[in-house]
């Protein structure tokens, strides 16, 4: 009963937020009635609005604070189409690790989608943890605990070609720094490349397919991301490393309310990779269920299917199930060292025009545990 109070809390205020724009004469009044149903959020013509944050993960704990989110539809002067939807997010929050956050993120669809801009840039803290490289890692509560200051930025800048596609650069920069640990690093680890921080930037082109109708809850379509950065040293480091990364995600519809969703990804690095930015198996979008860096290593590929389905009015759910392996290369991937996670999970729409659900998903891994995950729109 206390998990459904809060979670009916948690989507009414997202839905102030996040209700989008629609230029039409009848406008539903601002009363709780309307608040809750996402028939009228679109129609209410809300704008910037200052809305509190509540997550959880095990990577965070519960995350708690206050964002601004604007949201909005670009649309082409005199032409009565609109582009899919943008959105521009600031937020400051706090968790109960400890972990403090300033951060903006953005998916920004320009008039005619000629142009799309996404990432996000910010500060934190953050307390993260190493059980060691591939899969020859310490027992599940023997990891070495260590909390770390970030500088991010993640930016990508696309130009559209044809049919959906487009072209574009990918800039990335991240500086860890004031690395420190709960207990002495043992001479192994001490000679890990990165461990007490690294400084990189990293520059290459991109190449995206945006064909979903929803870009934050698809229904159909598909979604192709490809892209290589070189990172090059900063600041006096010494890690120059290639990084390459392929997403593909197809989404099939299951009658008018249903769908079937599939995702493949891969990943690689080469060069001398910090640890911290190697690849990392887990999180709240795929393999849910492991810890963020449970296991990483140079290489990780890993796929997952979801199948979404309507309950009831505004209420969704969703069973999902993924598998994945790593290596130092592609090459080097043992198949009987593959890792699964399985879970399911509701979703409550906050916004209808746009597909916009909050998430509440539980996923089991393989190894060890589970986790649960208090997110804002679907995981892929």
């Amino acid at each position: 009963m206390l998990l459904s109070k809060l979670l009916l809390g948690i989507s009414l205020s997202l839905s102030i937020s996040l209700a989008a724009q629609d230029s039409i004469p009848y406008t539903p009044k601002k009363i709780l009635k309307n608040f809750i149903n996402p028939d009228s959020l679109p129609l209410m013509n809300l704008r910037i609005v200052p809305i509190p944050i509540l997550t959880s993960s095990p990577e965070t704990g519960v995350k708690f604070g206050g964002a601004l989110e604007y949201f909005f539809n670009a649309k082409e002067k005199g032409k009565n189409t609109e582009a899919r939807g943008s959105y521009i997010h600031g937020q400051l929050t706090y968790s109960t690790l400890g972990q403090f956050e300033i951060k903006g993120t953005w998916q920004v669809f320009t008039k005619g989608e000629r142009f799309v801009f996404r990432g996000s840039a910010g500060y934190s803290t953050y307390n993260d943890r190493f059980w060691g490289l591939g899969y020859q890692t310490a027992a599940e509560k023997n990891f070495l605990a260590m909390d770390y200051r970030r500088i991010f930025l993640e930016s990508r800048m696309y130009r559209l070609l044809k049919n959906n596609w487009y072209a574009g650069i990918r800039l990335d920069y991240n500086d860890i720094f004031e690395v420190k640990f709960k207990r002495s690093l043992t001479v192994t680890e001490s000679a890990l490349s990165g461990i007490n921080g690294s400084k990189v930037l990293g520059i290459g082109p991109a190449i995206l397919y945006e064909g979903r109708d929803y870009p934050f809850g698809a229904h159909k379509g598909a979604y192709a991301e490809l892209y290589f950065a070189h990172n090059i040293p900063v600041g006096g480091d010494q890690y120059a490393f290639n990084h390459w990364l392929v997403d593909l995600r197809k989404y099939c519809p299951v009658g008018n309310s249903n769908t079937l969703a599939f995702q493949f990804l891969t990943q690689g690095n080469t060069g001398n990779v910090p640890i911290l930015e190697m690849a990392k198996m887990g999180g709240a979008q795929l393999m849910r269920g492991y810890f963020t860096g449970r296991f990483r290593d140079l290489s990780y590929t890993a796929a997952q299917g979801e199948f979404r389905f309507h309950i009831w009015r505004w209420i969704n759910g969703a069973g999902f199930a993924a598998a994945g392996v790593m290596g130092e290369s592609m090459n080097q991937y043992q198949l009987n060292q593959t890792r699964y996670a399985v879970g399911g999970g509701l979703r409550f729409l906050v916004n209808k025009k746009n597909r916009m659900f909050l998430r509440l998903d539980y996923a089991k891994n393989s190894t060890s545990g589970g986790a649960y995950y208090i997110r804002l729109n679907e995981a892929f």
